[in-house]
């Protein structure tokens, strides 16, 4: 197994020759700056799609005259391809390296853009679900390139700036494409987002290096084989299942909230505009995430997020009709949902050893990619007999995510009582 994957350890070892390292990617201050060429592509990367994200329910209704209906089973489609992707991304970093899988999930950006440029229904819908395959596998080749690279004792804070710069690249790309579409219409917009698409793949294979493990790689087979071993260590089901039911939320926000801001407001624009302000107050929210994560564990903070987000999806149920209250709630909800999502890398780190780390991610993604699914087919299904009733569903969904992160304080506890036998620590060659 040592020879498959042909690469030399780059790991930091500790000093004291206790078996542990200081981080599992790169040496010195070489880190920050893999870490750095990183968040450039993704800037890039988001900039270009962001808006494509946000805009499609309202292209389908504007654009193609399709009902919420046909957008809800869009998404729906591609997300299952999404969680193949997760499954598929999660044993290839741990087969071929994060890199190699950042970069495949690349070649999806350009094709979002795409979708604005073609008015076929179908078309649209096999290109949107291809992107979403190939963007999700790079989802998980940047979480895990993170959690191979960034020290640990930072790892948390490092996750929050990934998740602000990919949120600044959003919202500066939302802010210039209301404007666009307003102004020359959806077709402008999508040939810009290829044009940055293009350009931040080019930065990935270019400019992001590629990062040693603290192993040697395990060959595919064993990888794809060992979901099983991985699930079944303590705390890992906990939070798959936790992060299903939490993102059904997100999944019921992102479709919704653009699409009932463009019915109250009547102006594309209104929905952009929304999106680059929530998606400012989440950067704020991941970095204080991250702090409090790094100095207080990852435990209570996300109890106390879980329960937040089953709260703020309730009280949005309350103001569907009010441009004013959509705008509220769907800020403090990106917010919120934002933070909780920057404990999971580090969740992983205490659960899971790091030759391990791919697939533990591409569990929470699949879970992610279900709570996704359910969300947006939930948002479809019930938005046209009461805009409020699919917020409220996913909020009380989101009391079963209570108790899982509840639950999931035994594991974490074991872990801090007896770190000697953590599995972030004890498994390096």
């Amino acid at each position: 197994m040592g020879e498959q994957g042909g690469e030399v350890s780059t790991s930091v070892r500790d000093p004291g020759g206790k078996g542990g390292s200081l981080h599992p990617g790169l040496g010195g201050r070489k880190w920050l700056a893999a870490f750095g060429a990183l968040l450039a592509a993704s800037f890039l990367g988001d900039l270009a799609v962001g808006p494509t994200r946000a805009l499609l329910p309202v292209y389908a209704e504007a654009v193609l005259a399709r009902s919420p209906g046909f957008t809800s089973m869009m998404l729906s489609a591609q997300l299952v391809f999404t969680a193949i992707a997760a499954f598929t991304g999660g044993a290839l970093v741990d087969a071929l390296g994060n890199k190699r899988v950042l970069l495949l999930g690349s070649t999806g950006l350009p094709l979002l853009g795409l979708v604005f440029l073609i008015h076929s229904p179908a078309a649209v819908v096999l290109l949107w679900v291809y992107a979403g395959f190939a963007t999700n596998l790079g989802g998980v080749g940047r979480q895990t390139y993170v959690m191979a690279t960034v020290p640990p004792r930072f790892l948390a804070t490092a996750t929050a700036i990934n998740f602000t710069v990919l949120n600044m690249g959003g919202a500066i790309g939302n802010l210039v494409a209301g404007t666009i579409v307003d102004g020359s219409g959806f077709g402008a917009m999508g040939t810009g987002a290829v044009a940055v698409a293009l350009v931040a793949l080019v930065a990935t294979a270019a400019f992001v290096p590629e990062v040693g493990t603290a192993r040697a790689r395990m060959g595919s087979r064993q990888a794809f084989s060992g979901y099983s071993e991985v699930l079944r260590r303590p705390g890992m089901a906990l939070l798959t299942f936790m992060r299903l039911f939490a993102t059904a939320y997100w999944a019921v926000a992102t479709f919704l909230f653009p699409l009932l801001i463009y019915r109250v407001a009547g102006v594309a624009s209104a929905a952009a505009y929304y999106s680059t302000v929530s998606l400012l107050f989440a950067s704020a929210c991941q970095l204080a995430a991250g702090w409090i994560l790094d100095r207080l564990g990852c435990g209570r903070p996300t109890v106390v997020l879980t329960v937040l987000l089953g709260a703020i999806a309730m009280a949005t149920s309350l103001f569907t009709d009010s441009l004013a209250g959509l705008y509220l709630c769907g800020v403090l909800g990106a917010g919120i949902a934002w933070g909780l999502a920057t404990s999971t890398p580090s969740l992983i780190s205490e659960l899971t050893p790091r030759a391990e780390h791919g697939r533990a991610m591409g569990l929470t993604q699949i879970a992610t990619s279900g709570g996704m699914l359910l969300g947006t087919l939930l948002a479809g299904w019930l938005v046209d007999s009461s805009a409020g009733l699919p917020f409220l569903a996913v909020g009380i969904a989101n009391l079963a995510a209570v108790v899982l992160a509840v639950r999931l304080l035994g594991p974490l506890a074991a872990r801090q009582q007896h770190p000697e036998t953590s599995p972030a620590t004890s498994d390096l060659a």
